[in-house]
């Protein structure tokens, strides 16, 4: 298993992306990416399309953390 950078993860995590780039097609990455499409999708309805953003900075933080956990789990520590 290679590492992951988490820089990479949190960039493509703002566009929903890195959450299959730090997971794979995993249950947990697809149940997260339906659930942050959702939840955009009901802000942008209810409140206003540009707070949808905030879901973004939430992929990101996610895209992040699992590169991190993944590089963990591997040995291979955090940051890269």
């Amino acid at each position: 298993m290679n590492k992951k950078s988490p820089i990479l993860g949190a960039i493509l995590g703002f566009f929903i992306l890195g959450i299959f780039y730090s997971t794979g097609f995993s249950k947990q990455g697809i149940i997260a990416v339906v659930a942050l499409i959702a939840v955009s999708w009901i802000i942008s309805i209810l409140v206003d399309p540009s707070v949808a953003a905030v879901v973004n900075l939430v992929g990101a933080f996610l895209g992040y953390k699992w590169s991190n956990d993944h590089n963990a789990a591997i040995g291979g520590g955090g940051e890269m």
